[in-house]
């Protein structure tokens, strides 16, 4: 026992320390429960600044307020008309709400929908965009305020983030100072952020990438990884793409860690560590198995799986210019250049030099996490590892997005140097101040004098950088308080990220616009579906926001643009001359017959259609109107077995040509298709119809991008956004009209009628044996069909192998129809026919999900029951509680014997004595701000100089008390060396 008696302590703290041996110990675990009943927003300090658990608040709230303050500036709803919809997040995240909104207010099944794409597998739209648990609060609001949700639940996100990476740094680093919090603001203010913040669907793994790197510092430091698995296990549930980013980070930080890793080195422990690493990662793919595995399928299918692994290496750019992209007011890049938007705060320009040359952190340390990040720097720049980043293919648009986790660690690393910032001495700072004032200098000779940058980018940076080195000065100047630096350095860090995101950030459109259509176009839609009840399919004709229209307005369309689009849906609308790409496929392009034989049977237009005999008025409302198509086809109908082999499309053919053949190879009808007028280079023609029929254009010149027409000199409508090959529905005109188009480029013009008389017989031909929908739903079709012949069936419904069809009660093979649409083969004769839909792989998903479960929870049970000494397996020898456990069961109970030898007794917090605390780390983080706490503090005499004992008043000894528990573990780590665990024979002498 230390000798005491020598230190000014009151009668209860002596009484406490000669007791130490008689008085009940409490372990490591009593301790963590008591610390959880004295839980303290602040921290019971006589410090001018406050510290404790109100950091947390602080970095929660204060980016919220920003991001509210901004959305002021920006005028976004309420605080005026606009909404932050951009890029994707118009066209797809919230038509996608929406359908998940009508979902869940129907009660109707989250496996399929019929609203996108003529038919879709919707677990896994939902697994790519949707599967935030947060999503579902979108219920409790209006279905047209979508939008309006979608922007606050951003903002609360984005707050959220930045809560993430201060409770990490806190965790990380054991300190809870309100300095930790300018380090979120500049995570959640990124400009990754500012670049994609709109991206809702990945947010949540940005959230919890920071919690996923603090799980698997447990696992390698402590051998706990439950937290780990939980978090990477959200991660994969809430975006499978995003965290393949993040498992190859999570691997490349694993090795950082071992390499760093300071206890038992033993190969047993390294690969006990690694056997960890791999069980709990496989497991935490395992909890999100009801999401991933379905999804897996469903990318299968899509244009995603077709593509191939460079042959070649290239880059793209160089390391200085990449490095450029740190500095405030640089634009953000979201479309086909590679450049990162790896804005982070331009302190860390002053940071990381810092903690190059910090003699505080451990060269082995130091050299790996700075390969870490150049390793990054690296993947930015070159062809390879930038397509192994983002999944094995090449993102489409919006590069890069893996830079969220480059800014992490950069953060991190420059927490590092910030918190060591009082070791430094002035000419190691001055070193750094004028490295980063160099590369301004290096930034504005090579980038602002060829205008790649607005020379202000690089002087406000500089101010910047000047401000933060006076706020470091400063700080090092005894004369000035805590409190005014940290009020200081808050306002310049709110006012630097406030600008950049103003500048690059949160793109906005009107709100009313959005919704502009929203009520007309629901009145119509019920008003029909009130009088039709058979399963049907429609889509706009004119007037269409997006290809996710369906989605927005919950009607069964056949366009969709998603990463889960069908690549052989996409290819066969290319090649009927419908608007199509890698992971899209729309109505633009589509014609009366196409309708047909896709079941389109409704017309929605923001304009008059001219009415013919192919096309009737139906309704209006509000300026939206529906037209029928009087010749649709069911959703099956029989086709000759040999129509796919006979059926040969070309890419050189017009989708016209294609469209012919199709019809022809189905029916033996030819030319339902027949050319008018060819035009060559003209810019500008005049053409009366030949016949009275509807007309259809195509501009073979790829330079003509848009067209105007005229009717009758008067009646004009304009094409825009043409694609070279994309049909173009003129309308229904007769002899007597006039038909004016021009263009400000050629056009390659040419003009087809289609023959009604061969277009009716041919729909009335397949219409004689078409599958007749007695009841449907989301995920099934039921129907009876009277086959004139042995055939196929071909279903308007997207090839997917969920789909299990049975005829007269017997399952059947289903096939592809040109990669793209379902099929099957039916023999001559009536016959009913049924459909089931259940996603591939998603009860397997469920099975894996549900035993990783189960797993996760009995390893929990274990480990809590192990610690409390409550497991059956303390009666058994040490040796066999070895083999089943592993070694470390040898460890703990050898620490367990050491703790008892360790006194922390503070039930009245009047004292504490500590063992192996270094002074200067124990002073500088619990009495930074108020020294004079720390006058009574004594090194003992006869006593290594480690060893301290610390007496104080109540207040002094909970901050004691603070350190010393989280301490304790690194105590008993050092003093159990590997070589004890050599030998049980040992344990008792130890």
């Amino acid at each position: 026992m230390l000798d005491i008696s020598h230190l000014n302590l009151g009668k209860t703290e002596k009484n406490t320390l000669n007791q130490e041996h008689d008085s009940s110990r409490e372990t490591k675990s009593n301790i963590k429960t008591r610390k959880k009943k004295r839980f303290r927003l602040l921290e019971e300090s006589t410090g001018l600044v406050p510290s404790g658990n109100i950091t947390y608040i602080v970095a929660f709230v204060l980016p919220l307020i920003m991001y509210i303050a901004l959305y002021y500036i920006k005028e976004i709803y309420p605080f005026g008309n606009n909404v932050y919809l951009r890029s994707d997040c118009y066209h797809q995240y919230a038509p996608f709400f929406s359908e998940l909104w009508e979902k869940i207010k129907s009660g109707d099944s989250l496996w399929y929908s019929w609203d996108i794409g003529m038919g879709t597998n919707f677990i896994s739209l939902f697994a790519y965009y949707l599967a935030s648990p947060v999503n579902f609060i979108i219920a409790f609001f209006p279905q047209k305020f979508i939008p309006v949700v979608m922007d606050y639940i951003i903002a609360t996100k984005l707050s959220i983030a930045s809560l993430a990476i201060v409770f990490y740094i806190s965790k990380h680093f054991n300190t809870k100072k309100l300095s930790i919090v300018p380090f979120g603001i500049f995570y959640a203010f990124s400009g990754f952020l500012a670049a994609y913040s709109w991206n809702i669907m990945w947010l949540d793994c940005i959230i919890l990438f920071p919690l996923i790197i603090l799980g698997l510092e447990r696992l390698v430091n402590q051998n706990k990884g439950i937290f780990y698995c939980i978090m990477l296990g959200l991660c994969i549930y809430t975006n499978y793409y995003i965290s393949i980013m993040v498992c190859i980070s999570v691997v490349l930080y694993f090795i950082v860690l071992i390499i760093c890793y300071e206890g038992e080195k033993s190969f047993y422990a390294y690969f006990k560590k690694m056997y960890s690493f791999a069980f709990y990662s496989l497991l935490a793919g395992g909890l999100a198995a009801i999401l991933l595995l379905p999804e897996i399928y469903t990318f299968s299918l899509s244009a995603s799986s077709n593509s191939t692994f460079p042959s070649t290496w290239s880059n793209y750019f160089s390391i200085i210019k990449e490095f450029t992209r740190h500095l405030i007011n640089i634009p953000v890049h979201t479309a086909l250049e590679h450049h990162p938007n790896i804005y982070c705060g331009v302190a860390i320009l002053i940071l990381l030099p810092l903690y190059v040359i910090s003699k505080q952190v451990k060269p082995k340390e130091k050299i790996t996490k700075m390969a870490l990040v150049l390793i990054f720097l690296i993947s930015f720049n070159l062809n390879i590892p930038n397509y192994i980043w983002h999944g094995f293919h090449y993102p489409n648009s919006l590069p890069a997005r893996q830079s969220f986790i480059y800014i992490f660690f950069v953060l991190i690393i420059c927490f590092e140097a910030f918190n060591n910032i009082k070791n430094f001495n002035n000419k190691e700072l001055a070193l750094a101040f004028w490295i980063s004032m160099g590369f301004l200098v290096i930034v504005e000779q090579l980038f602002v004098s060829d205008e790649t940058y607005d020379f202000k980018t690089v002087y406000i940076s500089g101010a910047f950088i000047l401000l933060y080195a006076l706020l470091i000065y400063l700080k090092r100047n005894k004369k000035f308080k805590s409190p005014i630096l940290l009020i200081a350095c808050y306002s310049l860090c709110i006012i630097e990220a406030t600008i950049n995101m103003d500048n690059t950030g949160l793109g906005t459109t009107s709100l009313s616009s959005y919704q502009i259509d929203f009520d007309a176009v629901e009145n119509v839609t019920e008003e029909v579906a009130s009088q039709d009840d058979t399963f049907y399919r429609m889509d706009k004709v004119v007037g269409a926001r997006t290809k996710n229209d369906g989605a927005w307005h919950n009607y069964h369309s056949i366009s969709n643009f998603s990463s889960t689009s069908n690549a052989g849906m996409s290819k066969l609308f290319g090649f009927l001359g419908i608007e199509s790409s890698t992971n899209a496929y729309g109505y633009n392009g589509s014609t009366l017959v196409t309708n047909s034989l896709f079941s389109v049977k409704y017309l929605i237009s923001n304009k008059i259609l001219n009415e013919g005999p192919l096309i009737s008025y139906v309704t209006g409302n509000n300026g939206e109107f529906i037209y029928k198509n009087e010749n649709v086809l069911p959703v099956g109908y029989l086709i000759p077995s040999d129509a796919e082999d006979n059926w040969n499309p070309t890419k050189s053919s017009d989708g016209i040509v294609n469209t012919n053949s199709l019809v022809e190879s189905l029916t033996g009808i030819s030319n339902v298709f027949t050319l008018t007028y060819e035009y060559g280079n003209d810019n500008w023609v005049y053409f009366n119809p030949v016949k009275d029929g509807h007309l259809y254009l195509i501009t073979k010149n790829s330079a003509c991008s848009s067209i105007h027409v005229t009717i009758n000199d008067s009646t004009t409508r304009d094409f825009t956004n043409i694609k070279t090959g994309t049909i173009l529905d003129l309308g229904y005109y007769t002899t007597e009209d006039d038909i004016e188009i021009e263009s400000d480029s050629s056009m390659g013009l040419v003009v087809y009628t289609l023959e009604e008389s061969r277009y009716v017989s041919a729909m009335e031909q397949l219409n004689e044996s078409g599958l007749n929908v007695t009841d449907y739903s989301s995920t099934s079709i039921e129907g009876t069909i009277d086959a004139s012949e042995d055939g196929n069936i071909l279903f308007s419904i997207p090839y997917d192998d969920g789909w299990t069809v049975y005829i007269d009660g017997k399952k059947v093979e289903t096939s592809a129809f040109k990669d793209a649409l379902l099929m099957v083969s039916v023999s001559e004769g009536s016959h009913t026919v049924s459909l089931k839909y259940t996603p591939v792989n998603s009860i397997l998903g469920i099975v894996v999900s549900i035993i990783s479960i189960i797993i996760l929870i009995v390893l929990y049970i274990i480990s809590k029951k192990i610690r409390k000494k409550e497991s059956k397996l303390d009666k058994l020898p040490v040796f066999l509680q070895s083999i089943i456990l592993g070694e470390d069961v040898k460890k703990k109970l050898i620490k367990e014997k050491l703790r008892e030898e360790i006194i922390i007794d503070n039930e009245d917090n009047d004292s504490i004595i500590i063992d192996d605390i270094p002074e200067e780390e124990f002073f500088e983080e619990y009495f930074e701000d108020d020294p004079d706490s720390v006058k009574e503090l004594e090194i003992l005499d006869g006593v290594e100089n480690e060893n301290k004992a610390v007496s104080s008043n109540k207040d002094k000894g909970n901050k004691v008390e603070d350190y010393e528990e989280d301490k304790v573990e690194n105590k008993v780590d050092k003093i159990v060396s590997p070589d004890d665990l050599d030998s049980l024979d040992d344990f008792d002498n130890i």
